[in-house]
């Protein structure tokens, strides 16, 4: 049987998309080695050098080269439904978000899809308007023509229902698969611009864009630093993004260190287990996530984390210890009284559930399920 993934994902480490692809199909590709399934992993530009490392032990590795592959979504329309052909494919599995138009009409394959969030529909201001339309007019039709869908959270999946509705019908060919936690090997590696002599520190990550909410955490933190002198820094890691204002273009040019505010550009995996390793709290103040893979890295160190009221973080924050919630990530005045109330150590609580294992390994078990109960029924 010939199985034909998508790993655009691959191309750019360091991103949520890369890390939980990359994870996933390290553990669903071990497991189902003995499976004699063909494997054709597709892309339109190179991947990462420790992907295809990876990829190459399990099957073909295919970067196409034709003239649609200078644009994805060019290349996704019209490209990939004659790969498919060409490779004889059974199972199609496309990992970021959108299938190509129309598939069913165009070929009798089975088709999985990854849905992360619904960034188009909930915070539309926060996107490239290209991307936004281009979710939006293609979402619908990638839905219908999937027979799994597989979403990064139960809130993604809520979110589905509630702006396409006329899916509750079918939900049950949408399952909900979790990213794992990932424990990072190497030897720390303390970031070369944090030297002077910071050892505690509160800490954020993410790329500097506007659903990120750095800019209020940066002016909170400011007028906190103002009452409270002796304040711990605060450090942000991640790279420069989209939509940046001058306080973000100020902050990743370093500029902020007189206020306490220090930035690590784009942690490679041993700067960032320093980061997660030696901060004393772990801040996360983002408007809208998919998911928010940091909680879960972060908490292999157990820290006290302070993280914004979001449905997502509100559903996988009951099941990691450590976590408490901003009281409201929007006002400026109530981030600064709540950064200088974590640093008194006073939280606002949470209710306890018993934590649930995020599992790579388990969610590949999973997702082999589904395609195997699926495929069968799709055939039936």
């Amino acid at each position: 049987m010939n199985f034909v993934i998508d790993v655009r994902p691959l191309i750019y480490p360091g991103t949520g998309n890369y890390t939980y692809l990359f994870f996933i199909l390290k553990d669903f590709l071990k497991i189902t080695k003995n499976n004699h399934w063909n494997y054709i992993f597709i892309s339109h530009k190179k991947i990462s050098d420790e992907s295809f490392q990876m990829l190459k032990s399990y099957g073909e590795v295919y970067i196409d080269k034709t003239l649609l592959s200078r644009l994805g979504p060019l290349w996704l329309h019209f490209r990939v439904p004659q790969i498919l052909q060409e490779k004889k494919a059974h199972i199609f599995w496309s990992t970021l978000f959108i299938q190509p138009f129309a598939l069913k009409k165009r070929m009798n394959v089975f088709s999985v899809l990854n849905i992360h969030d619904l960034n188009a529909w909930v915070v539309p201001q926060t996107m490239i308007i290209w991307n936004r339309w281009y979710l939006k007019l293609f979402t619908r039709n990638s839905i219908q023509n999937s027979d799994l869908i597989l979403c990064l959270s139960q809130t993604t999946k809520d979110l589905i229902f509630k702006y396409f509705p006329a899916f509750i019908k079918k939900q049950g060919k949408f399952k909900v698969v979790y990213p794992g936690i990932i424990k990072i090997m190497e030897k720390e590696k303390k970031p070369e611009n944090l030297q002077n002599g910071i050892k505690q520190f509160l800490f954020s990550l993410g790329t500097l864009e506007p659903r990120k909410n750095f800019d209020n955490l940066i002016k909170a933190y400011i007028l906190a630093k103002e009452e409270k002198n002796d304040l711990l820094p605060l450090v942000i890691a991640g790279k420069p993004g989209w939509q940046m204002t001058q306080l973000l273009k100020n902050l990743s040019n370093n500029l902020l260190k007189e206020k306490g505010v220090y930035f690590v550009p784009s942690p490679d995996s041993r700067e960032l287990k320093w980061l997660y390793k030696n901060c004393r709290y772990f801040v996360f103040p983002s408007l809208y996530e998919g998911f928010g893979l940091p909680i879960l890295e972060c908490s292999i160190y157990k820290k006290i984390q302070l993280i914004s009221q979001i449905p997502i973080f509100l559903e996988i924050g009951r099941y990691v210890d450590n976590i408490y919630f901003f009281s409201d990530v929007k006002n400026i005045n109530s981030l600064k009284i709540d950064i200088l109330q974590l640093s008194e150590k006073k939280y606002v609580k949470k209710k306890k559930i018993k934590p649930i294992p995020f599992s790579y390994q388990l969610s590949a078990k999973l997702i082999l399920k589904y395609i195997q109960e699926f495929y069968l029924l799709a055939r039936n």
